[in-house]
């Protein structure tokens, strides 16, 4: 096995070393127009909210469909249905785009089946066999946690009687756009759902189990990656780094599994593939605690409102500036933006200043978002991540932030909430 693996990564280095161009047929067939004919084929972590190009989508005639990808590298891909992608659930299959085909079969709520006979599918589809093999029970555990027709069964009926009136009063807190609120509420419920108590007997007994085999699996699917290093260890690595950046969203959250691999990373996965656009996507990644009170801010292009590029440093120099990164399709980005518009209008003549940037997949949806909300600065446009903007500021797929800096460009805050950045915006302006 060590022998085949060492052969493949030889291989893909020579290929990656010449730049040669990567031709990747995919074939597929539409098992069920449940959830219509639109199919989505795009590279691993695109998303549609500021990625949704006509060029990512395929439709199946007579439940069949095709698509040529070519590329400089072997990339990461994911299929699947556009309709059911809209309704917030869905299921994706994941391929390889490397020289040669994949054939796909997409069924409407059930796991998709993906075959390929490229050398980093064919190492990660043996991995993915001896996963499911010794561990398949951990899906049926989660099952039993996680479905609601399981639930009083694991869950004592106080807790599950007070989830019931969190989860009702954050969708009033959602609706009336009131952030604090649901920030808090969302406090509650992840303090809720930590709570030991919340499990009956046999739901204590399922979720120690379920933990035990977690942990299990964790340090097998490490100890491969130590033996066999692929590409789709890197792609692991990424996503190790972007759910510890996010910890704080996750209930009972144990960061050991992602460090580790992280620290893999560092001693040994980083020598493999050079040259990769993944390993710029590591890098960036890690930077995230870039953004802190107290450091310079970062530098990067933006197109101005003239659309040519300019350095954002151009655009805040001198000033105590607030940059909003926002877009129209992410509700509390907006309910922030607005309430900072009195606070623009108070402090604007006196050094203070708002850069505004929407990431958009469409032009027309920020204007229309602007018209609605009455934004009174200059926003610029981010479309479909041409600058990497998000990336660069580490907050990758989420819908924005905001960073105050003061005149000579030190951060001052990442806060999101006007009430606290009033009073550094007056401090920095040095008004009593």
């Amino acid at each position: 096995m060590k022998k085949i693996i060492t052969l493949s990564l030889l291989l893909a280095l020579a290929t990656w070393t010449g730049r040669a161009q990567i031709v990747c047929h995919v074939e597929g067939e539409l098992m069920s127009n449940k959830y219509g004919y639109n199919i989505v084929i795009c590279e691993a972590g695109t998303d549609l909210r500021a990625n949704d190009d006509p060029s990512l989508h395929v439709r199946a005639v007579n439940g069949k469909f095709s698509k040529t990808i070519e590329c400089d590298h072997i990339k990461k891909y994911q299929i699947f249905l556009f309709n059911e992608y809209r309704r917030g659930y869905w299921r994706f299959g994941e391929f390889f785009a490397e020289n040669g085909t994949v054939k796909v079969k997409l069924y409407a709520d059930q796991p998709h089946v993906v075959e390929s006979d490229g050398e980093q599918w064919l190492l990660k589809h043996q991995l993915d066999s001896q996963l499911e093999e010794r561990y398949g029970e951990l899906r049926d555990l989660e099952n039993l946690l996680y479905d609601k027709e399981h639930q009083t069964e694991i869950y004592t009926a106080d807790f599950l009687s007070s989830k019931e009136k969190l989860d009702a009063e954050l969708i009033k807190a959602y609706q009336s756009h009131n952030q604090p609120r649901v920030d808090s509420l969302n406090l509650a419920s992840n303090q809720l759902s930590s709570d030991p108590a919340r499990f009956t007997p046999k739901g204590l007994e399922v979720y120690n189990k379920k933990e035990e085999l977690s942990r299990q699996r964790s340090d097998f699917e490490y100890q491969y990656y130590v033996d066999h290093p692929m590409l789709e260890s890197l792609y692991k690595t990424l996503n190790a780094i972007e759910t510890l950046n996010d910890r704080e969203i996750y209930t009972n959250f144990k960061p050991e599994p992602y460090e580790r691999l992280v620290s893999l990373y560092h001693n040994k996965l980083i020598n493999i593939f050079p040259g990769h656009p993944v390993h710029e996507k590591i890098a960036v990644a890690e930077a995230k605690d870039i953004l802190m009170a107290g450091k310079p801010y970062i530098d990067y292009n933006v197109r101005n409102t003239d659309g040519q590029l300019v350095p954002i440093s151009s655009l805040i120099k001198g000033r105590v500036a607030l940059i909003d990164l926002w877009a129209s399709w992410c509700g509390p980005c907006r309910s922030h933006s607005v309430a900072m518009i009195p606070i623009y209008e108070k402090y604007k003549d006196k050094g203070f200043t708002v850069i505004a940037i929407a990431r958009e997949s469409r032009r027309e949806a920020m204007e229309q978002a602007i018209n609605q909300d009455g934004y009174p600065w200059p926003c610029l446009l981010e479309l479909k991540d041409e600058n990497q903007v998000w990336n660069k500021n580490g907050i990758g797929n989420s819908g924005g932030g905001m960073i105050l800096v003061d005149r000579d460009g030190t951060i001052l805050s990442t806060a999101t909430y006007a009430e606290e950045l009033e009073p550094l915006i007056k401090k920095a302006l040095n008004i009593n």
